[in-house]
């Protein structure tokens, strides 16, 4: 589906001078409005800041198949807006030149949801708009429950990041309640100062991702084009679902716990980049890293099996001692595949693929079977010192290995099969430095009988394949970034 889908014909393209809808009936990001308003002419919406929008607000979602249209400014909310009906057809899209010309921002310290979507519908449009945290207590965020047609597009969160005990809320609950509705997420960015705490069952306190999706969700959800930065915990969670979640073309950078938790089948993780430099973090960020993990990739009590990472990066340049994995599968999570994508990986400890037994799940039920991982054209490369396993795989029968290159400083047991049967590792290079070892020192097997080692070249020429410089993104670039405010 391309970005441009559900524009009308006769309205214009993105950066132009009219590109959002100034009149109905029109159809727009793939929904039918019979009417467009304007948040000033109409409502009287106060761009100043000085009248509280929650009426207005509450007003507009009382109504069916409208948009907002909502000129540049600094709109201030006081109460959750919570929505009860299944609505058909509402938008809310700022029209300033930027994102940031259209503010929304409560002076409330205990956090708020701007929209409490409960009952669903179908249709509904959040665009170029932008949410200030500011510097004290209390952050923003929406629940969208819908049944289909859920559309949420260049959206930012700005300011301070608090944990729970000071006002932390998620800052979007996107479901998709129909197992044939379909949402999108794009251009979606949070990257302030976060006060960084312990997970919640280690202490008293808490932090809150940036969106999490839950197992109401039933139909397809794409997440794509986005950039989420210096979350304490789950910067997008999306694990424990009916429903399929596609992330494309996302940047995580110095996540705590982890960038992204999915999983089983309907998950895909597509052309995204994952940094871990926590040594080079926002400045502004309170409290410690504990263990910024990139893919967290697990179901659950539903036990999944299934889904695929393909086309990502991983780079791992400093990081504290319980990070542990850049893709870490637990035991709840059956087979699934791993293509063309790269790690560069400069923290000693780090393993760049790790799969946990499923008889031996830590996060829920056992997987259901098949339980073999698939790596194929991934490209490793280590540092000086980053020595032991990068590839983990403990009771991963018919596991395979193939088309593979690890540059390692030294070669002898940069992977390891436990407990995985009949699994095959073939057509590997191993480029090594310091310490020559011979092909069958590569690969350290317990309990895998039946494996298949073949075409495994150690030599010193390095992986003809590089990985990328950084993981930035291109929409939005980096210089449309909050400088930890």
């Amino acid at each position: 589906m391309s970005q441009t889908e559900g524009r009308p014909s006769g309205t214009t393209e993105p950066g132009e001078e009219d590109r959002f809808p100034t009149e109905g009936p029109v159809e727009y990001r793939g929904i039918e409005f019979d009417r467009v308003l304007d948040a000033e002419r109409d409502f009287r919406m106060d761009a100043n800041g000085n009248r509280p929008i929650d009426g207005d607000i509450l007003e507009l979602m009382s109504m069916d198949r409208t948009l907002l249209r909502v000129r540049p400014g600094r709109y201030k909310f006081h109460d959750e807006h919570r929505i009860e009906r299944a609505f058909e057809n509402i938008g809310i899209v700022g029209v300033g030149d930027s994102h940031r010309d259209v503010v929304f921002w409560t002076p409330e310290t205990e956090g708020r949801k701007f929209l409490n979507v409960r009952e669903g519908g179908s249709g509904f449009l959040l665009e170029n708009v932008t949410f200030d945290h500011m510097d004290g207590d209390g952050s923003i965020g929406s629940t969208l429950r819908m049944h289909d047609k859920l559309r949420v597009h260049t959206v930012e969160h700005i300011g301070h990041n608090p944990t729970d005990n000071n006002g932390a809320v998620d800052n979007l609950i996107a479901q998709v309640l129909d197992s044939d509705g379909r949402g999108i997420i794009e251009g979606f960015v949070r990257a302030g100062p976060t006060n960084i705490t312990s997970h919640g069952h280690l202490g008293d306190d808490a932090n809150e991702g940036c969106i999490y999706v839950g197992g109401d969700h039933a139909g397809e959800l794409l997440i794509r084009d986005s950039h989420i930065e210096n979350t304490g915990t789950n910067a997008i969670y999306a694990s424990r679902v009916p429903g399929n979640v596609i992330i494309e073309n996302t940047a995580f950078v110095n996540n705590n716990q982890a960038s992204l938790r999915i999983g089983g089948e309907g998950s895909v993780v597509r052309d995204c980049r994952f940094l871990i430099d926590t040594d080079n973090a926002n400045p502004d960020n309170g409290g410690e890293y504990i263990n910024p993990n990139a893919i967290l990739w697990e179901t659950g009590s539903f036990g999944k099996t299934g889904g695929r990472i393909e086309g990502c990066e991983f780079v791992y340049r400093s990081a504290p001692p319980d990070a542990k994995a850049a893709i870490w599968a637990d035991g709840s999570a059956g087979a699934f595949t791993v293509s063309d994508t790269s790690f560069e990986i400069d923290v000693p400890g780090i393993t760049a693929i790790r799969a946990d037994d499923p008889e031996d799940p830590r996060l829920g039920a056992t997987a259901a079977k098949p339980w073999g991982v698939t790596l194929s054209n991934v490209v490793i490369d280590t540092s000086e010192g980053v020595d032991g396993a990068l590839i983990r795989l403990t009771g991963r029968p018919n596991s395979v290995i193939d088309g593979c290159c690890l540059s390692v400083s030294d070669a002898r047991g940069v992977i390891k099969l436990a407990g995985s049967p009949e699994s095959a590792i073939q057509n590997l290079n191993v480029m090594y430095e310091l310490n020559i070892a011979e092909s069958a020192d590569v690969v350290n097997m317990s309990g895998s009988a039946g494996t298949l080692l073949r075409d495994i070249n150690v030599n010193d020429a390095g992986c003809a394949a590089g990985v990328a410089e950084d993981a930035g993104t291109t929409t939005p670039d980096a210089s449309s970034l909050p400088e930890g405010r």
